[in-house]
C-alpha cells in the first residue's frame, strides 16, 4: 500500500488526472484554491486562484495525494533521494502501470524478475518523480 503526498509546480490538476489514468483509478478528487471559503482564499495571495490546494487519487495500491506549491515559494524539484515504491501481486496491473509511467518518462530499470522479487522495475515519470514497482512476493 502507498500513501504519498506530492507537491507540484502549478500542475497538480494535470498530475492528478495523469495518475488516475496510469493506475486505472476513478476520477480524482480535486479542490482548487478558488473553491476555498472567502477568508482562507484571501490569505492565499495573488496568483493562487488557479492552484490546487488538495487532490487525491485513489489507486489500487493506496492514495496519491498532492497540491500545488503556492506562489512565492521556492519551486519543487523531484530528486534521486526519494523514491515512490508501489507493491502489488497482480503482474498485469503492474505492467500496465509501468508502461504508462514510462510512456512520457524514462525507464531506469526494466520491469522484470530479479533475485529479490518476481517482478521489479524502476521508472521516472513525466513529472520527474521516481517509482519502483514490484511484486512483494518471495522468489
Amino acid at each position: 500500500m502507498i500513501e504519498i503526498y506530492l507537491n507540484l509546480n502549478g500542475n497538480a490538476r494535470k498530475a492528478a488526472n495523469y495518475y488516475a489514468k496510469v493506475f486505472e483509478a476513478p476520477a480524482p478528487y480535486i479542490m482548487g484554491a478558488a473553491e476555498m471559503p472567502g477568508e482562507e482564499k484571501a490569505q492565499m495571495g495573488p496568483g493562487a486562484e488557479s492552484m490546487v490546494i488538495y487532490a487525491n487519487v485513489k489507486t489500487f495500491a493506496g492514495d496519491i495525494m498532492m497540491s500545488d506549491r503556492m506562489p512565492g515559494k521556492s519551486p519543487v524539484t523531484p530528486n534521486d533521494s526519494m523514491w515512490i515504491s508501489l507493491s502489488h501481486k497482480d503482474h498485469a496491473l503492474l505492467r500496465r502501470s509501468f508502461e504508462r509511467l514510462a510512456k512520457d518518462g524514462q525507464v531506469t530499470m526494466p520491469l522484470e524478475p530479479t533475485f529479490f522479487s518476481p517482478l521489479y522495475g524502476q521508472v521516472r515519470d513525466k513529472f520527474g518523480f521516481s517509482w519502483m514497482l514490484m511484486d512483494p512476493g518471495e522468489m
